[in-house]
């Protein structure tokens, strides 16, 4: 159980997180400055430099959380008994795309500076993502290993069918960012992208 300093110390830095996440999406990871963290989260330097040694660690961490959480829940849906290997692929697609709607300022940030930034200044962040992502895919090779062995899916190269469906996921999931729809519109979308990786286009 966390005692009241160790509960004090994660609200503080999770308001100091979410105040730089505001600046960031407003203007701009580089345009950002530690002071202006400051004066808009109420925090005096002092404090957020305990929590932080700059802007580049904020970044991080905003980045790897939410990481961290979609990846826990595309591996609970992966290791859920009660749910088919088809049922399996298709809350994986609708939990991506609800969870890029929900934390769209970071994943958007992310997707446009990661050239920027991730290169350059924090090559490792780049290195942890592109794991979480390869682990991903792994899930869902799984699944597919599960289908094929139980006859629901073709025999392709699993790992082919999951790199490939691990990249309709996240084209669907990023595109439901830049979309004027409802969640009825969003819903329908998501099942015909999944029918026409399931059964194709072709009569």
């Amino acid at each position: 159980m966390l005692s009241r300093k160790e509960r004090d110390d994660l609200r503080k830095r999770g308001e100091i997180l979410e105040t730089a996440l505001e600046i960031f999406a407003s203007r701009g990871f580089h345009s950002t400055t530690m002071a202006q963290i400051s004066k808009i989260s109420q925090y005096p330097l002092g404090t957020i430099y305990k929590y932080f040694p700059g802007k580049k660690e904020m970044y991080h961490d905003l980045v790897i959380n939410r990481v961290r959480d979609l990846g826990y829940i595309l591996f609970e849906i992966s290791q859920d008994p009660k749910i088919g290997v088809c049922e399996k692929l298709k809350s994986s697609l609708f939990a991506q795309a609800s969870f890029y709607r929900a934390n769209r300022e970071v994943v958007k940030i992310y997707i446009s500076e990661r050239n920027n930034i991730d290169a350059v200044a924090m090559p490792k962040l780049n290195e942890r993502v592109n794991t979480f992502h390869e682990r991903m895919v792994s899930l869902f090779q799984g699944i597919f290993d599960q289908g094929i062995d139980q006859g629901k899916f073709k025999s392709y190269p699993a790992g082919d069918m999951a790199a490939l469906f691990s990249d309709i996921v996240h084209s669907a999931a990023w595109s439901s960012l830049f979309r004027d729809e409802d969640e009825m519109g969003f819903n329908k979308r998501l099942s015909m992208i999944f029918d026409m990786f399931t059964n194709g286009i072709l009569h």
